[in-house]
């Protein structure tokens, strides 16, 4: 039996996210099945991504995290 990889991933950053976010999770998930994702971000928007795809939902979590900081917040 392989081990569980469990991993979390911010759904909101990056360029087109969430759907190129979510989408890659779906992918990592459905080619493995010792993988669980967590996708942290507005749950709403995630929820919205993940409805246009299938896949295991046992290895896929939403995390609802409505906060978001930017770079300019942050001062790097």
């Amino acid at each position: 039996m392989e081990k569980l990889v469990k991993v979390a991933v911010d759904a909101m950053g990056g360029d087109n996210a969430p759907g190129e976010i979510v989408k890659g999770a779906v992918d990592a998930v459905n080619e493995r099945n010792n993988l669980k994702v967590f996708l942290v971000g507005k749950s709403q928007k995630i929820h919205e991504e993940l409805s246009k795809y299938q896949y295991k939902s046992e290895q896929v979590e939403v995390i609802n995290a409505e906060e978001e900081t930017d770079v300019e917040q942050t001062g790097r």
